[in-house]
């Protein structure tokens, strides 16, 4: 009798692709500067990216990717010594805190901007939603660079 089939959290779902993703890889010989125009020609075919501004499809596919100019990304490569929002100094400087959370671009999320986690944003697949993240990421990364 086949064993049902245990439900697979989030955190392993991840680690499977990666396994699996990466043995593709390793298996087409293809070098970082290769593969890049691949995984974002898949990124674009899975969900609204394409129907979006390019300024818009970077920002999230930064974010996407934790390629961003926020600081814990910029401390995780030894660029930066602290992960405190520029901004507020209140909370670590996070995709979520800079799209939900900080209080200094309150003013620059749109009425009735609901508090949502960081992935369910950048990967809904709503173009409006992805759209607006990106604007106001792009907004927090100009004001925090002053």
């Amino acid at each position: 009798m086949p064993q049902p089939r245990k439900q697979l959290t989030l955190s392993d779902a991840r680690s499977v692709l990666q396994r699996g993703t990466a043995r593709l890889w390793s298996a087409a010989q293809l070098s970082n500067d290769e593969r890049f125009p691949h995984v974002y020609e898949a990124y674009k075919a899975g969900d609204y990216l394409q129907s979006l501004p390019r300024s818009d499809v970077v920002q999230i596919f930064r974010a996407r990717a934790k390629h961003t100019l926020l600081l814990p990304d910029r401390a995780r490569h030894g660029w930066s010594e602290t992960t405190a929002c520029r901004l507020c100094g209140e909370q670590e400087e996070t995709v979520m805190h800079v799209l939900s959370e900080c209080r200094e671009m309150a003013g620059d999320r749109p009425s009735g901007w609901s508090y949502k986690p960081a992935s369910e944003i950048l990967w809904c697949g709503d173009r409006i939603v992805m759209s607006t993240a990106a604007k106001i990421m792009r907004k927090f990364l100009r004001r925090a660079m002053q």
